[in-house]
């Protein structure tokens, strides 16, 4: 393994500072992440190594679950506009990088589908996935988690909560959540979110050509996730227990996902409402 990438997040500073930030695989491997030169963040993958540095530096640890891996670049849909939209915004960086330690565990492998074209012309795509950022206090115990995609403004709200619940007694917990869940956005408020992402210049510039193509659908799916937000309020506001934090990621991606991770299929395999009658091949 990386000498730099075994010495922690202090072995990313001194590469930068050595190497400088420009792309390159040795960065993508310290970092454990793809493209790491856009948000230059690192990612612990042992959990217990995550643990033990967020006791050391007594922050909340960001455990994001995902299909696939993020050192590679198909990874699931959400977790690569993760790496594209949120994680290199500038304000959204700065709290990664000094607020929280971050950790990445895959859940399962991503589904793809290869698109043959012929004549020997083939794209491999991504066919589904949803990531969760699970919210870990400083002892490792669930206190949150911030599913699917959302816009720059409401992860930065969710982050801003998510520390305040990470630092709150485990008898604060349930109440605190039920505030949240009470003070949960209309769903009107996500459009103008989005709109308001546009305004600041120097940010614009780096997002726009993805916002231009995901305007409606980040939208929709901030609209969506706030929701499946205000249900894991719930559950803790309703003392709800799971089997530890893998048991919380499989309600979340069972319940709330409706991608039971145990299914070989993933809910992929509904049968085809429209089949081939059998004189209708050719």
């Amino acid at each position: 393994m990386n000498d730099f990438r075994r010495m922690g997040p202090n072995g990313l500073e001194l590469w930068i500072a050595t190497h400088g930030t420009g792309a390159s695989p040795v960065l993508d491997e310290i970092c454990a992440q793809k493209d790491a030169h856009t948000a230059r963040l690192y990612w612990f993958t042992d959990l217990r190594a995550a643990i033990a540095e967020a006791e050391r530096t007594q922050r909340p640890i960001l455990s994001l679950r995902l299909l696939g891996r993020l050192d590679e670049e198909l990874s699931c849909a959400n977790s690569r506009f993760f790496r594209k939209l949120l994680y290199p915004d500038p304000q959204i960086n700065q709290v990664l990088r000094s607020e929280f330690v971050l950790h990445w565990q895959s859940v399962r492998p991503v589904p793809r589908v290869t698109i043959d074209f012929g004549g020997g012309r083939r794209i491999v795509r991504t066919l589904t996935g949803n990531s969760v950022h699970v919210v870990l206090d400083m002892h490792g115990r669930a206190v949150d988690a911030l599913p699917g995609l959302v816009s720059r403004e409401v992860f930065l709200d969710q982050l801003a909560q998510a520390r305040h619940l990470a630092r709150a007694r485990r008898d604060q917990l349930a109440a605190l959540h039920a505030r949240a869940r009470s003070a949960a956005a209309p769903p009107g408020s996500v459009s103008r979110a989005v709109a308001a992402s546009r305004i600041a210049p120097t940010k614009h510039r780096v997002e726009a050509p993805l916002l231009r193509a995901i305007d409606l659908d980040l939208a929709a799916d901030t609209a969506h996730n706030l929701a499946l937000h205000r249900r894991i309020h719930e559950a803790f506001a309703d003392r709800a227990e799971w089997a530890g934090i893998d048991g919380f990621v499989e309600w979340i991606y069972a319940e709330l996902f409706e991608m039971p991770p145990g299914d070989p299929a993933l809910g992929l395999d509904a049968p085809d409402p429209f089949p081939l009658s059998a004189g209708a091949a050719g």
